[in-house]
């Protein structure tokens, strides 16, 4: 950075997420985003255009819906298929023996467990479900920087007002400016 940078005016931590354990700086001329890793140094002449919003993910939040439906289909045919699968493997078993009728009786029966066990897997397609919408209600606050034609954007899990105050700093420094 340098020398003519003045002191900070003020600074954002990110404590969760992808960006954790990074840091914005803004300085009168320029905003740094340091990383154990890394140090990026933007000036603020460069930055066309900041946006900052929260937005809850939509997408998050149908696929939970689906997950939550096939659990719930799950769940309906389950019985049927068992009582229908147990039906015939016991009708099979009541014939005579012979190679058909064992191998028809053992797919009866393999198409029973199989129907036992659908509850189970229903549960944990649910719990899926339940967490891709949670996850896509609480949403995110992205910091969005257009640099001459290419954005770069910085994501916080859930309303994050932090980061909103930040962005109004920037966004203060940007229209002081002159360009």
């Amino acid at each position: 950075m340098s020398s003519d940078a003045g002191p900070a005016i003020t600074r954002y931590d990110f404590t969760s997420g992808a960006l954790r354990g990074t840091h914005f700086t803004l300085y009168a001329t320029c905003l740094t985003h340091r990383g154990d890793n890394h140090l990026e140094t933007l000036p603020l002449a460069a930055i066309a255009s900041l946006r900052v919003a929260y937005e809850r993910n939509a997408r998050r939040i149908g696929w939970g819906v689906a997950l939550l439906v096939v659990a719930l289909i799950l769940f309906a045919v389950s019985g049927p298929i068992a009582g229908f699968a147990a039906g015939h493997a016991a009708e099979m078993a009541k014939t005579e023996p012979n190679a058909v009728t064992r191998v028809l009786q053992g797919a009866f029966g393999f198409l029973a467990a199989v129907a036992r066990a659908l509850p189970f897997v229903g549960v944990l397609i649910a719990l899926g479900g339940i967490a891709l919408g949670a996850l896509g209600w609480i949403g995110s606050t992205t910091l969005v920087l257009d640099l001459a034609g290419s954005l770069r954007e910085y994501p916080v899990r859930g309303r994050n007002p932090g980061l909103l105050d930040f962005s109004e700093a920037v966004c203060e420094r940007l229209m002081s400016l002159k360009r």
